[in-house]
């Protein structure tokens, strides 16, 4: 099932996915979405879920992406620029001011610390198909954890969360209009912040 979470009246509703809008125990906006982004097998009781952020929709139907997957059970993009680790990525968020430094030089740290390597790979997380394993669903809540104790920029935790066991889907074509999915602006951000 094609879902995601509008929250902070970000993106317009839509009525072409499921929607969730409900979560807002934390005061970020952006964090109550990623409740439902990270634990999607609490919320989708299919065998599948197709996460799609609030501005992404997709081309194909569901069905034809899904049997891109083959044998995994966690797809994604690449990461459409010229990056290919969470490192990389923590020091872009640092400079263009989109969570607080502190946190994710903590974050990124205790990474180092437990010995989580450079240039393991780097996702475009605007869609994130999962099959709903035992394990896909441990990762979930490693991944949450992750949100909740760091920063809230999911492209940071999800490669610690989820190394080794992301099928990655070369973006073929422009980055955010490509035979696969189309992103629209989003409604508003907050501080330059999307």
């Amino acid at each position: 099932m094609n879902y995601n979470a509008i929250t902070g009246g970000k993106d317009a509703p839509r009525d072409d996915i499921k929607v969730f809008t409900e979560y807002d125990k934390f005061l970020e906006p952006r964090r109550n979405a990623r409740f439902y982004k990270a634990l999607s097998h609490l919320f989708i009781e299919d065998e599948y879920s197709l996460w799609t952020d609030g501005n992404i929709k997709l081309k194909v139907s569901e069905e034809e992406f899904i049997k891109l997957m083959g044998d995994y059970d966690v797809m994604a993009f690449n990461h459409p620029y010229d990056r290919d680790c969470l490192y990389q990525e923590a020091e872009e968020c640092i400079k263009l001011g989109l969570d607080y430094p502190e946190l994710i030089e903590e974050q990124v740290a205790r990474y180092k610390k437990e010995g989580f390597k450079e240039h393991q790979g780097l996702w475009h997380t605007c869609t994130i198909l999962r099959r709903h394993t035992p394990e896909v669903k441990r990762l979930n809540e490693k991944w949450w954890a992750e949100i909740c104790r760091g920063s809230l920029r999911d492209q940071i935790s999800f490669p610690y969360a989820f190394a080794g066991k992301v099928k990655t889907l070369e973006i073929d074509g422009h980055p955010f209009d490509n035979k696969w999915f189309k992103r629209e602006p989003h409604k508003i951000t907050r501080n330059g912040m999307i």
